[in-house]
C-alpha cells in the first residue's frame, strides 16, 4: 500500500520529505494541502487538535513532520542511508528548521506586499477571470500561515541575521568538501532547501512561477552566498531525480 503524503509542493519542508521518499524509492500518493481551507480535514487525519504539513499516513501510523517521514523512508525504502550519523544529521536538521523559520517570516512580509505574487499563489482551480478578485483570499491565507507558524511580529533584521548564520555555517563546511557530512545524507537535503528561500531552484524541481519566484528571492543574500547556491544547484542535478 502506498504512503499517503500531505503537503504543499512549494514548501521547503515538504520538499525535504519528498526528496527523502524519492531517494529511497518509496511509493506514495501525494495530496496537495490547501492552507486554511484544508485545516479541518488535516487535523482529522492527524487525530489531534494541531496539525501541519508535511504529514504522512502509513495505515494507522501518522508521521507528523519531514524528519519523521524521512526516517520512515529510510526504514521501509531502498538506497543509500541518509541517517548513517544520526546525531550529526539532527544537528543540521535543527539548523535547517531555524533558518527556514527566519526565512519564512521574511517571505510572508514580501508576499503580503506583492499583489502579483499573491495572485499567482492562488490554487490552480481558481479560474483566470476571478484570480484578481480572489487575491485577498491569498493574502488571508498568507496571514493565516504567518500566525500558524509564529512568523508574525518577527523583526526583519533578526530574521535576516538568523538566516545568514545558517547559510554561513553551510558555507564554511562546503568550502572544503562536497557534502555536509561524510557522504550524501539528510543533512544535505535539509540545508539545500534553505537555499530555496534566497534563490529558488529551477521549476524542473519546484514549480513557483515567475511572480512567486521573484518574491521568494533574496538577491543580496544570493550574491553573498553564490557558492552555496551553486552547490545546491549541483546537488539537485546529481541527486534529485
Amino acid at each position: 500500500m502506498a504512503l499517503d503524503v500531505y503537503g504543499m509542493a512549494f514548501s521547503p519542508y515538504s520538499e525535504k520529505a519528498r526528496w527523502a521518499l524519492d531517494h529511497h524509492k518509496v511509493d506514495y500518493a501525494w495530496h496537495e494541502h490547501a492552507p486554511m481551507i484544508g485545516e479541518r480535514a488535516l487535523r482529522k487525519r492527524a487525530g489531534r487538535a494541531k496539525a501541519s504539513v508535511p504529514m504522512a499516513l502509513d495505515g494507522d501510523t501518522v508521521l507528523h513532520d519531514s524528519l519523521a517521514i524521512a526516517r520512515h523512508a529510510e526504514k521501509v525504502g531502498k538506497g543509500s542511508r541518509l541517517f548513517a550519523n544520526e546525531a550529526a544529521v539532527r544537528t543540521w536538521v535543527a539548523r535547517s528548521d531555524d533558518s527556514l523559520g527566519a526565512a519564512r517570516a521574511l517571505l510572508f512580509e514580501r508576499l503580503l506586499s506583492d499583489r502579483a505574487a499573491l495572485r499567482e499563489s492562488l490554487p490552480p482551480w481558481v479560474p483566470g477571470p476571478l484570480r484578481g478578485l480572489a487575491t485577498p483570499l491569498a493574502a488571508r491565507g498568507t496571514r493565516f500561515l504567518s500566525r500558524k507558524y509564529g512568523a508574525q511580529g518577527v523583526a526583519a533584521d533578526e530574521a535576516t541575521k538568523k538566516l545568514r548564520e545558517g547559510l554561513a555555517s553551510m558555507q564554511r563546511v562546503l568550502a572544503s568538501r562536497d557534502t555536509i557530512l561524510d557522504g550524501f545524507s539528510f543533512a544535505d537535503i535539509a540545508m539545500a532547501v534553505v537555499v530555496q528561500m534566497i534563490a529558488p531552484v529551477a521549476d524542473e524541481y519546484v514549480v513557483l512561477g515567475p511572480e512567486r519566484r521573484r518574491a521568494w528571492s533574496e538577491p543580496a543574500l544570493a550574491k553573498e552566498f553564490a557558492d552555496v547556491v551553486e552547490w545546491r544547484d549541483a546537488l539537485y542535478a546529481k541527486r534529485r531525480h
